[in-house]
This record gives C-alpha cells, structure tokens and sequence, in this order.
C-alpha cells in the first residue's frame, strides 16, 4: 500500500503541475504577454536612458564643481581687489593732503613774489636816482656859501614902547647865497 500511495501522489502532482502550465499559457494568451525580445528591447531603452542621464549627471556635477571653484577663485580675486582699492584710497588721500600742501606753498610764493614786486617798484628807477643825485650835488655844492650866509647873519630889531605897531625885526646878512643855491635850495 505504501508504494500505491506514493504512486498516486505523484500522478496527482504531475497533472497539478500540467495544469499549471496551462494555466501560466492560457493567462499569457488572454493578457497579451510580450516576448523576450521587446522585454529585452524596452529594458535596453532604459538602461541607455538611464545612461545618459547619469552621464549628463556627471557632467553636470562636474561643470557645477569648476564653477565652484571659478566662483572661489572670483571671490578671492574681489577680495584683493578689494584691499587694492582700499590702498588706493589711503594713496589718493595722503596724494591729496600733499597736493593741498603743495598749493599752499605755491601760494605763499606767490604772495612772495607780489610782496617783493611791489618792493621793485618803490625802487627808484635809474633816472629817479639820477635826479636825487643832482640835487644832493646841488645841496653839497651849497653848503659852503649856506654856511657863510649862516655866519653872517644879523639881527636888527627896533621896538618903540610908545608906539608898539611899528616894532620890527629885521634879519639880514653879509654874505648872501648866491641865487643859483637860493633856486636850489627852494627846489624850482
């Protein structure tokens, strides 16, 4: 009995798994399975999709990595930049304070040289002194007849104390400049 069973047990089994099959057949049929080949083609179209996007991933990822470090390099660039214009300026004010100290000297060389123009011009011209020293020759060459004139003054005074209108002074010489000196001396 013991073979019988095992027997029957495996022609249950294998008619089980023949129905199985059929099954597996007739519900491929009624749903329209695809063969291996599109299966296989669709699965290709996916890969080479996927592919490409990983590839244009890379790319990206490595475009995005280069303009990182451009962005760096661009920040680093600004930020010496930055202290060049800030040295400029320092440079461009202390260019300025010594521009405005170079505007004041000129200015007070200007002022000099007005101050000193100025003084030319109350300097007698060559003529001017040619004439005062005429006239201090005129005077020198006057002196000695001034000085006899001098020593040869003379007071003469009347005063009447009874009749006080016709008191006089009277002042003479003996020895008068001659009327060159006297025009000289008057300055006509």
């Amino acid at each position: 009995m013991a073979t019988n069973t095992h027997f029957n047990r495996v022609g249950i089994d294998a008619s089980a798994a023949e129905r199985s099959r059929r099954n597996r057949r007739a519900t491929r049929r009624r749903y329209g399975a695809y063969p291996r080949g599109l299966l296989r083609f669709a699965t290709g179209i996916v890969l080479i999709v996927a592919l490409a996007a990983a590839g244009f991933g890379a790319a990206s990822y490595s475009r995005a990595a280069r303009s990182e470090a451009r962005v760096a390099s661009l920040q680093a660039e600004v930020g010496a930049l930055r202290q060049r214009i800030a040295g400029d300026e320092k440079a461009a004010a202390g260019e300025r304070q010594h521009a405005g100290s170079v505007v004041a000297r000129a200015n007070a060389v200007q002022r000099t040289i007005k101050r000193f123009r100025w003084q030319l011009q109350s300097v007698p011209s060559e003529a001017q002194l040619a004439g005062v020293r005429n006239q201090v020759a005129a005077y020198a060459a006057c002196l000695p007849q001034l000085q006899r004139e001098i020593n040869g003054l003379r007071l003469s005074w009347r005063i009447d104390a009874t009749k006080p209108s016709t008191d006089s002074f009277k002042l003479f010489t003996s020895a008068p400049a001659s009327t060159s000196c006297s025009a000289a001396l008057s300055g006509s």
